[in-house]
């Protein structure tokens, strides 16, 4: 798998929301950015909200009961590619709307084209249909672990076969709830390669995350990989 590294001039995440978000879909997000942050130990950042009215009718469909997809193929090449900053070693789409990557499948969680360093993720499935204060975590930690998963992608870490690492393939809600938002050990030091952080303060910084949205699991994880380096 061919990946793209961080470079003096272009080493900035930006993620691009596109849609209407509510307050709450809005708050997921800047912890999104904080999260993407600290895991890739890169400066993150928000791009202005974009309309829904860059999806033109012809990507769209809808079915009877009103629910409608973007075919996600178009917001790679034709929203998120010519938008992309200079200094964007990644630009991660982020929308409200659910979508379909080609025409017999019923609906993808997010897709990457890891060469331009471009991808999107739905948030639509993750909260069931409403996002409340009461499953805002559960929501969270998904997105959380679908962005992750393809940037991870972009930084040339191919699926892995540790059924609990976050880079783990997911076609289902269950199967992303049962991975870890952990990448094992063998993606960790991939990841490391590649972007030549600190690993120690890394994993501070993931514990830190994760105590303050009582992600208790993953601090509890966090904390046994800090205890590794002793």
């Amino acid at each position: 798998m061919k990946k793209i590294k961080p470079e003096p001039g272009k080493n900035i995440i930006y993620l691009q929301p596109i849609g209407e978000f509510n307050e709450l879909q809005q708050k997921e997000i800047d912890l999104t950015k904080e999260y993407l942050s600290t895991y890739f130990q890169l400066e993150t950042e928000i791009l202005p909200i974009l309309s829904n009215t860059v999806f033109p009718k012809k990507v769209r469909r809808i079915f009877k009961d009103g629910q409608e997809q973007i075919l996600a193929g178009y917001v790679l090449d034709s929203v998120l590619i010519k938008r992309k900053p200079k200094d964007a070693v990644v630009l991660m789409g982020i929308t409200e709307k659910d979508l379909f990557p080609k025409p017999e499948w019923n609906y993808v969680f997010g897709l990457a084209s890891y060469e331009d360093g471009v991808g999107v993720t739905s948030i639509y499935r993750f909260s069931n249909g409403y996002l409340s204060e009461s499953n805002f975590n559960e929501s969270l930690e998904r997105l959380i672990k679908i962005s992750s998963h393809e940037i991870g992608h972009m930084f040339g870490i191919s699926h892995c076969l540790n059924a609990n690492c976050v880079m783990n393939g997911t076609n289902s809600l269950p199967e992303t709830d049962f991975h870890f938002a952990r990448a094992c050990s063998l993606c960790q030091q991939k990841l490391k390669s590649s972007l030549h952080y600190d690993h120690q303060k890394r994993l501070l910084d993931l514990k830190q995350f994760f105590e303050k949205q009582h992600f208790n699991s993953e601090l509890s994880r966090a904390d046994q990989d800090l205890n590794l380096l002793k």
